[in-house]
């Protein structure tokens, strides 16, 4: 009898070894920076589970939320340390850190994957996205086709770099003046950014903290009757983006949102789109909005808009509510085919004004 426990403990014992080592279920990602366009970087130096980025080649200001330079794609489980130290041009700093990814949640995620229209199909998570921001503010986020999901906020601190012990295709970023002139080279790069930061200045560094604030709400689209939508494409300033496609939209908590993508077939099958952003900025959003952009990058005055403002004075966090839009293909301007919007909740409506649209035959 003790020889039989013997050999069943040692069975257990092996059974268990070789599970160990076969570890988790491995998948093709890679990792992309993420700043925001006020706010560019540069990183110095990083690593994902243990694989390193390659040389930036310059600034990352891909706006926040959106894909910038990374590292090339691995096939690897999910990552559990993450390591940055990155200059900040705006405010002349370098910050650090080291941190644990919560390694077990991405890993569920990835193996899990999502929904990614029909008939059925079904796809996984490609990206890491790496957000940095102000005041040493990390934020990950793991993304899809159609999806960016946030894992996480994490704190980096100041640091000091002696320019004696860096390598050779870094020193420059030493050279006296050299933070000013690529500061003022990200901010000609894109079109209005300069101006805007002249007017208004560029945004509180605290913003991309308060973009993080949820609310219990979910849009509502009222079409022509024997419409049906097939794609509902939603960014959220705090950097998480959906697509549910066909499917109901759940009521759950969400960031403020940025830019709506609607798609929708009326009773005879024709296609139509229409899009929408939360801006003022018309000369900014032109080309997004009519097809020749991605729509991806964050408004320059989204910090100011009335959208915002009306969620943190007007809408309980705790309490459903819903963002109306109408739709009326019958008008002759597509730029006014959005004829209701607004916000409501407990019976009140609060009217959205200050959005730009384009609608059209898809």
């Amino acid at each position: 009898m003790k020889d039989k426990k013997i050999k069943l403990g040692l069975i257990l014992l092996l059974t268990v070894t070789i599970t160990s080592c076969m570890g988790k279920k491995k998948f093709d990602w890679k990792a992309d920076t993420s700043a925001p366009m006020e706010y560019p970087i540069e990183v110095f130096e990083g690593s994902l589970g243990g694989y390193y980025f390659s040389e930036m080649g310059g600034f990352s200001h891909s706006g926040w939320g959106s894909r910038g330079g990374g590292m090339s794609e691995v096939h690897e489980e999910a990552p559990e340390i993450l390591k940055m130290t990155w200059l900040s041009l705006a405010e002349g700093k370098f910050y650090t850190g080291n941190w644990v990814l919560p390694q077990e949640k991405m890993q569920q995620l990835f193996e899990e994957g999502f929904y990614n229209g029909p008939p059925d199909r079904h796809s996984t998570y490609t990206d890491i996205t790496i957000g940095l921001a102000p005041k040493g503010v990390v934020v990950v986020w793991m993304t899809g086709v159609g999806l960016q999901v946030e894992i996480g906020r994490y704190q980096a601190h100041e640091t000091t770099i002696d320019p004696k012990n860096v390598y050779e295709n870094a020193k420059y970023m030493f050279k006296e003046g050299q933070t000013t002139i690529s500061l003022a080279g990200s901010d000609n790069m894109i079109s209005g950014l300069k101006e805007k930061i002249i007017t208004n200045g560029r945004p509180d560094v605290t913003v991309y903290d308060t973009y993080r604030e949820k609310y219990l709400w979910k849009p509502k689209v009222i079409l022509p009757e024997g419409s049906v939508i097939t794609t509902l494409y939603i960014k959220a300033c705090n950097g998480e983006k959906e697509d549910r496609f066909e499917k109901p939209i759940e009521l759950k908590q969400r960031a403020i949102p940025y830019y709506y993508e609607i798609v929708w077939n009326d009773k005879n099958g024709q296609r139509y789109v229409s899009r929408i952003a939360f801006t003022r900025n018309q000369k900014y959003w032109a080309d997004a909005l009519v097809g020749k952009g991605n729509g991806e990058e964050l408004p320059l005055d989204f910090d100011k808009n009335e959208i915002r403002g009306i969620f943190k004075t007007k809408i309980d966090k705790n309490i459903p509510a819903e963002m109306v839009i109408k739709i009326d293909p019958t008008k002759d301007n597509d730029n006014e085919w959005v004829t209701d919007f607004y916000l409501q909740q407990t019976g009140k409506q609060y009217p959205l004004k200050e959005i730009n649209q384009d609608s059209g035959k898809y």
